[in-house]
């Protein structure tokens, strides 16, 4: 009778994760050392020092090890993050203003966590839970409205920096004066003879209906400066590269110089949209059409398109004041103001008061 042995090989078990003692002895020091230098805090000045964070980085490489960071947030109460609330639906300048945030929190050893459609009711309420419950060490918020449903921002347990306008009590701000800009921009052109209007905006944008940083401010100038003026309200769907067929081309076809009509557009993307489609209908921009946009996309200044905007803001302070009070857990002491003025492109700079 022959016997046929069958061997089964067991699968090894989880391999022991290396711990920072296991890095102290294989780079020579203590594991006080290490520890120093996994938090940041080795960066003392003299040769020892930095020959020392090679040995423990050299260490760390060859074992594999990692920190751990949950342990390490525990300890320290804090978690290294800091929280950014937004609106929906996206926006350009919103978008590259969360990726400066994101660039210049790096500088300070911070990562950013995009909490997106914080609007009121459930996705903000629990967005709140989680900063009462410090999952980030600070946040700021960007085109979020607090006037309507106050979110008592300032009553959460870390610090918050606010870019709005108004509302977020108690939460220092970063003020861009929209609305002076889109007055400015009403009143310059209707003072210079423009007498027909017409303001663009996209359907679904949920301030469309309350929107006191552009149609609001437009309309109050327009009734103060010329009372007489002929404004119409266009809403459009959100089509990239479409023909804005809701716009009424026929308004501006039948425009000329001495009866011009300004396309006061809430976004840069239609802005630039519709200076597209008024080529391709052969419409004179700039003579018997002027296009403004919002002054939300880089792209339009090098198009030409007039904007509002702030030429030149630098961000880099405020994000810096609140990458310290995260690490510090101390609320920020300081506002920052970047006033939007109304920026002439070709796109509206003939547009001349008619003679006589």
């Amino acid at each position: 009778m022959s016997v046929v042995s069958h061997s089964v090989k067991m699968p090894p078990g989880p391999k022991r994760r290396p711990t920072q003692a296991d890095v102290a002895r294989r780079a020579g020091v203590s594991t006080a050392t290490v520890s120093h230098v996994v938090s940041g805090r080795s960066d003392r000045k003299g040769g020892g020092n930095v020959e020392t964070r090679q040995r423990v980085e050299q260490a760390m490489e060859e074992l594999g090890y990692r920190p751990n960071w949950a342990g390490r947030a525990l300890r320290r109460q804090r978690t290294g993050l800091v929280g950014a609330l937004v609106s929906a639906p996206s926006n350009p300048w919103r978008e590259s203003l969360v990726a400066l945030a994101q660039t210049e929190l790096a500088r300070h050893d911070l990562d950013l966590v995009v909490f997106p459609d914080a609007r009121p009711g459930t996705g903000l309420d629990r967005v709140m839970d989680l900063l009462d419950r410090r999952a980030v060490d600070a946040c700021f918020t960007v085109h979020l409205e607090d006037d309507d449903h106050p979110s008592d921002l300032g009553k959460r347990p870390i610090p918050a920096l606010a870019f709005a306008e108004s509302g977020f009590e108690g939460v220092p701000k970063v003020r861009h004066g929209y609305a002076r800009a889109a007055e400015r921009c009403a009143s310059q052109l209707a003072s210079r003879g423009v007498r027909r209007f017409v303001i663009v905006r996209e359907r679904g944008d949920s301030s469309a209906a309350s929107d006191p940083l552009f149609t609001t401010p437009i309309l109050q100038a327009l009734d103060r400066e010329s009372p007489e003026a002929e404004i119409l309200l266009s809403d459009v769907d959100h089509l990239i590269g479409g023909e804005l067929p809701d716009v009424p081309w026929g308004r501006l076809e039948t425009a000329t110089p001495s009866d011009p009509v300004a396309l006061l557009c809430k976004s840069d993307r239609i802005a630039i949209q519709a200076v597209q489609e008024a080529a391709r209908r052969g419409i004179a921009v700039g003579e018997s059409v002027g296009i403004v946009g919002r002054g939300d996309l880089e792209e339009s200044a090098q198009r030409g398109v007039s904007t509002l905007g702030a030429p030149g803001a630098d961000y880099s302070e405020a994000f810096a004041a609140l990458a310290e009070a995260a690490k510090t857990g101390q609320p920020i002491a300081q506002e920052w103001t970047f006033p939007w003025s109304f920026i002439e492109r070709e796109t509206t700079r003939a547009l001349k008061k008619p003679a006589g």
